[in-house]
């Protein structure tokens, strides 16, 4: 990858002297008799305004400013103009400029902060991030939510997830130490969410095959802002029912140097270990002259460090097999798992970015960014296994089993995650048609090397007594510290790579008119896209099964601490004795490939070859729009046409009698289709400071990579069979949204919307537990878990979103330096799939919320939060006491800052202060199926500002 990312920046100087060569001869024209007007809008401090309106004084001419605050006006008819600038939480201005026919002449603004009664509170980053999110969203034609690098500031969130589930209808997923990893919008599955930079997705590389890539990886201190696009224009990829994340990454704004250097140190909980970050940017424009009063060139760069050692605790007890001992029918957990993880864990992120301006109307910008994770892990699992068929229940209620088996185990691995994006983009002007281009490429990858290395028991009597509780435990045997009950088993060295390419090239045309006195822009454009992502395991791949005298590979020679937690869970159970991790593996590592360690040729080619795939899809679209502006009432309508065209190659496992593998035959499937994108949107301003949105759009999803594959993957370790479907069919949406926003005179908004979407052949999850008669050859794998993705017939979505952000500058005294913020979404579904109707659909939560109440007096701002997930379907089963739920979740954080001097603060973060774990439950709330606890971490630091 960092060879990849070397090759890139010699490919930016490439395109960039190319396209230097193109646009240096290019000279503006411009429509007969009129000229242009451009310039910057900023504050009296200089600060950057992005979302500024700027109009011709009198007519619905005119344009906002873009994120660093530069705006263009084209065919400004000639003579005297007043020119109006509006931006919320500043005075209105009013300009007067002499347009020339056929020239461009350059107006910065300066504005001035109206009085909001805030007295120092209107000084601070975060009112600062707040007013650019809000004009910015203010001026948009469709619905959506912005969370600029300020307002990102206020929250103690370190990735991008972590930020985007403070805005309304987001829901995350986390990731194995607790952080946000994946996001879901609106109550949908993940892959209906287009994950893009600087408006061109980017590929998902987990090891599940899914479309939206981890947020984990992107730290939030390199991106300028973030959009969560909730209704689709036609310029936008149609490939996303819920909408589009738009991470944007930062330019220079000033011909001042612009330096931040942030420094932090921090305390994880859980594994009482410390961490570290440090970000910085710098940016800077050059070379002002009378045409570029802001510099024709701008060069931004930013970096970001972060080192912990974190890591979770666990159970798990995802095989529940129904049984009737005597009292009915029941469903008993017939394998239990306990994980302890320690992780040393390092995210770095940079970007760096040049813009320049030939012309007053012709520019050109590239940028390069760059974001790792990496994971340096160690797991230890303990299992026992207790099959159902063996178990008898007595009069006091305990089920025994003479013949349960333990398992005590550890897990070495590194997972390195790593996503590289380039993107250059130029826009001209020529004539009254204004052109904008662009090339982007990402490569996202996720390596993963571990050893998985395995002790098994012989028959040992095991009970249980209680099978309602999240901390199930068998008794009977001391399975948790008898070392010589273990014997060396199984090894997998698991190691596997997952790619992801994204090509895109596009050309966008628009042409401004008029109709009457209302004026409008058609616009058309085209689009290639051909995205490559693929799985494979390297040959370094190996299954064996120890072979060797029972006394060699007894426990006993591999033990290491005698209690690796005796507060596992928060402390409502305890690991007991771990496996030595050096001892077990340079073990393996002297005898393998010998009599001890014969290597498993079999297992090992099925290992290898069933993870294989290989997808490639090749995405031309073209587009049409139009926008319209009478007066308040803003009309935009067009259609997409995209068409996909896919090539997928997997393998076909062949196994003999006994289950073992027999040959691999390569299968590859193509297919092509075409989807056509209708859109219609409108806004309407009531008055001044109130609008109204609606519109109906529509949109299509595509399934995740791995789903497509005609391939099997069967896993010994965790006895579980997954199954590509090479037929599943794009989801498709009609969708209906309705939006009121009323933004406040102190810097706020209230907004409150409604959504509906009807979706076709929707994709879900399925997990069974075999019964041995579903495929030839199952009864092989009789009680393992059956994985498939299946279309579902049709699902209804809608759902309430409601947003209130204010600064309570109407109370007495201090108390006007209280801000609240809060969102509410209420979303409800319906789906059919297969042989079950009415069924919720996976990953639709009831209820998601978010709240935050700061208190900001001269130097010192202190902010509580509060973010609540509903609970949601998983994995569908074959019936309501099979589906795997995620239960509700709320997380408290809090942070604090104390401004020293204008240039220098300090800050102190917490997060996860009440150690909410994330649990799953299997059909009902007594069936544990999975709970994962973090505790709390957090960190205090200085920043500086130049």
């Amino acid at each position: 990858m960092k060879k990849r990312l070397k090759n890139c920046c010699a490919l930016t100087g490439g395109l960039l002297t190319a396209l230097l060569i193109v646009f240096s001869f290019n000279s503006p024209v411009f429509a007969q008799g009129g000229g242009n007007v451009k310039g910057q809008v900023t504050g009296s401090a200089g600060e950057i305004l992005p979302g500024a309106s700027v109009f011709l004084k009198g007519t619905t001419f005119g344009v906002a400013t873009d994120l660093s605050g530069n705006y263009t006006l084209l065919n400004v008819p000639a003579g005297n103009q007043i020119i109006s600038v509006v931006y919320m939480g500043f005075q209105p201005v009013e300009e007067q400029v002499n347009v020339t026919a056929g020239k461009t002449v350059f107006l910065n603004v300066k504005m001035k902060s109206a009085d909001l009664n805030l007295g120092e509170v209107t000084v601070t980053a975060s009112q600062e991030g707040q007013r650019k999110a809000l004009n910015q969203q203010r001026n948009s034609d469709n619905i959506k939510q912005v969370i600029s690098a300020d307002l990102m500031g206020r929250f103690p969130d370190l990735n991008v997830a972590e930020s985007l589930q403070r805005l309304p209808g987001v829901t995350i997923g986390r990731n194995s130490s607790g952080e946000g990893a994946t996001v879901q919008m609106r109550g949908t599955p993940g892959n209906f969410t287009n994950i893009n930079v600087n408006g061109e997705q980017i590929m998902g590389t987990q090891e599940d095959g899914s479309r939206n890539a981890q947020l984990d990886v992107i730290p939030v201190n390199v991106l300028a802002s973030m959009e969560v696009v909730k209704t689709l224009t036609p310029d936008l990829d149609g490939d996303a029912i819920a909408g589009v994340i738009n991470m944007k990454t930062p330019t220079a704004t000033s011909l001042k140097p612009k330096l931040s250097v942030d420094l932090g140190a921090g305390y994880n909980n859980l594994r009482s270990n410390l961490n570290g970050i440090g970000n910085i940017s710098l940016g800077k424009r050059f070379f002002a002259d009378d045409k570029n009063p802001n510099g024709k060139l701008g060069i931004m760069a930013t970096g970001s460090y972060f080192r912990t050692k974190n890591g979770y605790d666990e159970i798990r007890s995802q095989v529940w097999e129904q049984n009737d001992y005597g009292k009915g029918k029941i469903y008993f957990p017939t394998d239990i798992r306990l994980l302890y993880v320690e992780n040393q864990r390092t995210r770095t992120g940079t970007s760096a970015t040049i813009d320049y301006n030939f012309s007053p109307t012709t520019s050109i910008v590239a940028n390069v960014m760059y974001s790792n994770h990496n994971n340096e892990l160690t797991r230890y699992r303990k299992r026992t296994r207790m099959q159902t068929a063996r178990n008898v229940l007595s009069e006091e209620g305990v089920y025994s089993n003479p013949r349960g088996r333990g398992y005590n185990e550890i897990k070495a691995a590194t997972e390195d995650n790593s996503n590289l994006n380039f993107n250059i983009q130029g826009e001209t002007v020529i004539g009254t048609v204004k052109l904008d281009a662009g090339v982007f490429m990402n490569e996202s990858e996720f390596v993963n090397k571990s050893g998985i290395y395995n002790f098994i028991t012989g028959n040992i009597p095991l009970s249980i007594s209680d099978i309602s509780t999240d901390y199930l435990s068998a008794y009977g045997t001391d399975w948790k510290n008898n070392a010589s009950l273990y014997t060396y088993n199984t090894v997998e060295r698991d190691w596997w790579t997952t790619n992801g390419k994204n090509f895109t090239a596009r050309l966008n045309a628009s042409v401004p008119y008029k109709i009457g006195s209302n004026t409008a822009f058609f616009k058309a454009g085209a689009k290639l896209k051909r995205m490559h992502n693929q799985r494979f395991r390297p040959d370094e791949t190996i299954v064996t099964t120890y072979a060797g005298a029972a006394a060699a590979g007894n426990l006993t020679n591999f033990s290491g601490n005698p209690e690796i937690s005796s507060d596992l869970l928060d402390g409502n159970t305890n690991f007991g004795l771990g496996v030595d991790k050096d001892k077990t593996i340079a073990f393996l590592d002297d005898n393998l490939g010998t009599s001890m360690f014969p290597i498993n040729t079999g297992a090992t080619r099925s290992s290898i070859d069933s993870y294989y795939y290989d997808a490639i899809e090749t995405v031309s679209s073209a587009y049409l729009m139009n926008r319209i502006q009478f007066n308040k009432l803003m009309f935009l309508v067009g259609a997409r046409v995209e068409r996909t065209q896919v090539d997928y190659k997997g393998n076909i496992i062949e196994t003999d009698a006994d289950g073992n593998w027999a040959s691999t035959s390569p299968n590859r499937k193509k297919n092509d289709y075409i989807k056509v994108l209708p859109n219609i949107q409108f806004k309407y301003d009531l008055d001044k400071s109130s609008l109204l949105r609606a519109a109906l759009t529509y949109g299509y999803s595509r399934p995740n990579f791995v789903d497509l594959v005609p391939g099997r993957v069967i896993s010994l370790l965790s006895e579980t069979i997954t199954d590509g479907n090479p037929e599943l069919k794009p989801a498709f949406a009609t969708n209906l949204d309705l939006m009121y926003e009323k933004y406040l005179n102190n810097l706020g908004i209230i907004s409150g919307g409604v959504f509906y979407k009807k979706i076709n052949k929707f994709q879900y999850n399925s997990v069974f537990a075999l019964a041995g008669d579903e495929f030839e050859g199952a009864q092989r794998y009789t009680g393992w878990r059956w994985f498939r993705t299946l279309n579902g017939d049709q699902a209804n979505v809608y759902g309430v979103e409601l947003n209130v952000q204010a600064n309570l500058t109407f109370l007495p005294g201090i108390l006007k330096g209280l801000s609240v913020l809060a969102n509410y979404t209420y979303t409800q579904s319906s789906a059919d799939a297969q042989f079950r109707k009415n069924l919720r659909l996976p990953g639709q939560a009831d209820h998601t919320a978010n709240g935050s109440l700061s208190f900001n007096h001269k130097k010192f701002t202190i902010q509580g939060n509060l973010n609540y997930n509903g609970a949601y379907t998983v994995l569908l089963g074959d019936q309501d006491a099979t589906d795997v739920i995620r239960n509700g979740r709320i997380q408290i954080d809090a942070n604090a800052s104390y401004r020293v001097t204008d240039r220098i603060s300090i800050y102190a973060e917490a997060q996860n202060l009440t150690k909410a774990p994330q649990t799953d439950y299997f059909g009902v709330r007594e069936r544990i199926y999975q709970k994962q606890f973090y505790s709390f971490w957090g960190r205090a630091g200085v920043k500086f500002r130049l």
